[in-house]
């Protein structure tokens, strides 16, 4: 069985899981036409509509194969001795962000990317009604090194404790707020639209910025103006459009411009507030915690000496970079 077990002189999970099997190489399973070769479909959109597991869709759902987290098993949670253990409950999913295979977020439409992050709504909202939940990660990779190419998709994560990068971001927004009763993610855009040197873009809802201390030269985070803590309650009619576009000029920029490296994207949200276990959990998250993405360009770069990142590129020079070349693809 899979098991989560804390590491309790780093305050860090790991999962133990027995090494699967590869699998073998065939046709793309995620190409319309092969939807019975996914697993049961878990949501989808389809034009016309249609039924599930068939073709027509223009965003759809999946599981991961060999999923780390599976929502059928139960939830246990024990001590060891000295250590603690959980059963991996949760969710592995796959949003399949298009049906044509060679799609990328630099291709796509504006009207498909804002399919996306409305399904990036739908499943967040979907999943957070499990209250053995508590996080959940929405992620995507371009060109991941080692990774051959396929089907353009973003992973979902939903797991029964609180990511470890996550928890450190909550403590430290908590703490900031507990200090100054200020957001610090509201702070630091107030100073760096005044500042103007790292910011990339800025549009009614959302600026784009290289952010103050960047872990990699290109590094990249898409901040809503308006305070909000959560990514599912804040989405609208108004702003999808908008970030729907931020994200596919970004992308057609880097691509163009800086030889289309791989990337990581990560939405930063609000872990699922239904789900406590202390008292006093999320008492301020709604004030302290401001959800946002985060662009990491070329994660292969990263280094880091005893665990300090150390980057070569001042951020204003990547900024200023970034923005002759947004205005150059525009």
């Amino acid at each position: 069985m899979d098991e989560l077990r804390k590491d309790l002189t780093r305050g860090q999970w790991v999962l133990v899981r027995p090494k699967s099997k590869p699998p073998a190489e065939e046709p793309c399973p995620f190409c319309p036409g092969a939807e019975s070769e996914t697993g049961p479909e878990i949501a989808a959109y389809r034009k016309d509509g249609g039924a599930q597991n068939t073709a027509g869709w223009t965003v759809r759902v999946v599981p991961e194969p060999d999923a780390y987290f599976r929502i059928e098993w139960e939830l246990v949670r024990e001590g060891i001795g000295m250590f603690d253990m959980i059963i991996p409950r949760g969710a592995s999913e796959l949003i399949v962000e298009s049906p044509r295979h060679e799609d990328t977020l630099a291709s796509m439409g504006l009207g498909q990317i804002e399919s996306v992050l409305w399904m990036y709504r739908d499943r967040l909202l979907d999943l957070k009604r499990d209250s053995q939940i508590r996080d959940i990660l929405i992620s995507r990779h371009h060109k991941k090194p080692g990774v051959p190419g396929h089907h353009p998709y973003s992973r979902v994560t939903a797991i029964p404790i609180v990511f470890d990068e996550t928890r450190r971001e909550l403590r430290e927004a908590r703490e900031y707020y507990q200090y100054k009763r200020r957001c610090l993610y509201c702070d630091v855009l107030r100073q760096e639209i005044g500042g103007e040197e790292r910011v990339i873009r800025l549009t009614p809802s959302f600026v784009v910025l290289v952010p103050y201390a960047p872990r990699v030269p290109l590094e990249t985070w898409i901040l809503p103006r308006r305070h909000g803590c959560s990514y599912e309650e804040a989405l609208t009619s108004d702003t999808a459009p908008e970030l729907a576009r931020l994200l596919g000029e970004y992308c057609r920029t880097i691509e163009r411009h800086a030889e289309d490296p791989a990337w990581e994207l990560v939405l930063h949200t609000a872990p699922n507030l239904r789900s406590r276990i202390l008292q006093g959990d999320w008492a301020t998250i709604r004030d302290d915690y401001h959800w946002h993405l985060e662009i990491l360009p070329q994660p292969e770069r990263l280094n880091r000496v005893g665990g300090i990142f150390v980057n070569e590129t001042p951020p204003e020079d990547a900024a200023r970079e970034l923005r002759e070349r947004w205005e150059s693809t525009a």
